[in-house]
């Protein structure tokens, strides 16, 4: 028996197996602050936010997009690995986070921040709807940068473009 049917077939069933994982993440997708049902307690409510969550090795890569309510923008990446580890974010506001997974719908954040040698903790829990069509980041902290809040964020349908936009 050859073996280039057999590295066909093994590299057909890696793909599919990758596609499948990629269609089972709820996380994956398009998520954009919904303000009605939110709730800011320290900060401003950003004008918009929008995250864009997509598969990476180890995990998935969540791209964040926010218009502050001063008009100026932040991007920041953050890199979902369930590793255990801290890792480096990208971009606008600098911290390490570190992720783990409770359930399919469900993920524990812990956020380390050092300001001027005062390092500043905050978790967050990150809770799907069971319909996949609502997620929930609630947030706790210590230090000056203590965050309280809720947000809300609702799924949109990357095939329907917002009015104006087709």
């Amino acid at each position: 028996m050859s073996l280039k049917p057999f590295t066909v077939l093994v590299a057909i069933l890696a793909f599919c197996t990758s596609l499948m994982a990629q269609q089972k993440e709820p996380f994956l997708g398009i998520w954009e602050l919904n303000h009605g049902k939110s709730r800011f307690t320290l900060r401003e409510a950003p004008k918009s936010q929008t995250f864009v969550m997509v598969v990476e090795p180890g995990g998935f890569k969540s791209t964040r997009a926010t218009l502050n309510e001063n008009n100026t923008t932040n991007v920041e990446i953050h890199h979902y690995n369930f590793d255990g580890n801290f890792h480096q974010t990208e971009g606008g506001d600098q911290r390490e986070l570190s992720f783990k997974r409770v359930d399919l719908y469900t993920i524990d954040e812990t956020a380390r921040r050092n300001r001027n040698g005062q390092i500043n903790v905050t978790t967050r829990r990150i809770q799907l709807s069971p319909d996949g069509k609502t997620m929930t980041i609630k947030s706790s902290g210590t230090g000056a940068d203590r965050q309280d809040d809720i947000r809300v964020y609702d799924k949109r349908n990357p095939e329907v473009l917002p009015e104006g936009k087709h």
